[in-house]
């Protein structure tokens, strides 16, 4: 009898490991390198997500969401500031969650934003990043690889710490 119970809970923790694989090697996990999209700025540059080769903020956004529409302007400030340093600075607008993107492009032109800013229409970085909760932020190395992440608003000093470490 008691061999019996020692053997389906072996068989048990085996299934659980079999089914969960992930759990096992968690600690072994390399950082999430998300896939590579050539996109176009709203100026029409072309820049690639992510851009490797160069440490990258990338933050997420929408110009209904108060939390956004009070750190871009730290944004503005940093990018202003620290535009030749050796991170660059992308935002996304998720014009899928806008009413339309004249609306974007108006508030851009308001708020006299001049970073990089990639219109994500199809939704094809939210996807690939995950994002659920605006404002999000990444800092991804120069792989490529997503090394901190930030759900919810950033301030300027946030955004300094991660560009000096």
């Amino acid at each position: 009898m008691l061999t019996k119970r020692l053997l389906t809970v072996c068989l048990m923790l085996l299934g659980m490991i079999a089914f969960f694989p992930d759990v096992a090697a968690a600690e072994d996990k390399q950082p999430a390198v998300p896939a590579v999209f050539l996109m176009k700025t709203i100026e029409g540059e072309d820049i690639s997500i992510p851009n490797k080769g160069q440490k990258t903020i990338l933050h997420f956004w929408t110009s209904w969401c108060p939390p956004c529409k009070k750190e871009l302007p730290q944004f503005q400030s940093y990018y202003d500031a620290h535009q030749t340093d050796s991170v660059k600075l992308i935002t996304v607008n998720l014009v899928n969650a806008e009413q339309n993107q004249q609306t974007v492009e108006d508030f851009i032109k308001a708020n006299k934003l001049t970073f990089p800013i990639v219109l994500d229409s199809k939704g094809e970085l939210m996807k690939e990043y995950h994002i659920i909760t605006i404002p999000t932020s990444f800092m991804l190395n120069e792989k490529g690889e997503i090394e901190k992440t930030k759900v919810g608003p950033m301030t300027a000093e946030q955004l300094k710490e991660w560009t000096e470490e």
